[in-house]
């Protein structure tokens, strides 16, 4: 009889498993101390400073890591609200845009300011700020992700692209207020706010500006 096949050894613990938890750790500790370090992030983690290094040798890399999830959660959120909101969705799914980038930018500004209004935000969403020496490195990394999602194509008129502009920074105001504990729930408020950017953007459209 041939002997019995050894059973494989178990993976070892830095899977992919256990740096999202990392993350995730890092993260609720930075929304709740509105502060961070490799230290701070390991204790969190319920890890030591070696077993969080091997995953984020640097706290540009572990700051990097939650800032890119988090834009990855906000797409998938912002894609959302604008399948929510895209006509016909409710009846056929596939008529919705499949990637954020290929909605019109009015429905992109208006999911934006929908999303600002009833995201789950805290500190951790600020994670820009989170360290003085990395702000810029940091908020360029973020102004390349938001970019692609609030561009505005070539060829939009002066005026229309203004309005736009003008709804997006409602949306970076509740966004920011919002994660920073300055502003509570919008409650009833948004969809008065979403009333009035829809009404500045359409002031632009009645007067044959192009979307």
């Amino acid at each position: 009889m041939a002997p019995a096949r050894s059973t494989p050894p178990s993976r070892p613990a830095h899977r992919p498993s256990a740096r999202e938890a990392m993350l995730d750790a890092a993260e609720a500790h930075l929304g709740a101390d509105g502060t961070l370090t490799l230290d701070s992030a390991a204790r969190a983690a319920g890890v030591t400073k070696p077993g969080l290094m091997y995953h984020f040798s640097t706290k540009e890399q572990l700051l990097g890591a939650i800032l890119d999830r988090m834009a990855a959660r906000y797409e998938r959120e912002l894609l959302a609200q604008v399948a929510a909101r895209h006509p016909g969705a409710a009846d056929d799914l596939a008529d919705a845009p499949a990637d954020l980038a290929e909605a019109p930018a009015d429905q992109r500004h208006l999911a934006y300011l929908d999303w600002a209004c009833t995201a789950a935000l805290s500190a951790a969403d600020l994670v820009i700020f989170a360290d003085p020496h990395l702000r810029v490195t940091l908020t360029e990394r973020w102004q390349e992700q938001v970019e692609t999602w609030l561009n505005v194509p070539a060829g939009v008129a002066a005026d229309r692209r203004a309005r736009l502009l003008a709804v997006r920074l409602m949306a970076d105001g509740l966004w920011f207020d919002r994660a920073a504990g300055l502003l509570d729930e919008v409650g009833e408020e948004a969809e008065r706010l979403r009333s009035l950017a829809t009404a500045l953007l359409e002031e632009a459209t009645a007067g044959g500006e192009a979307r």
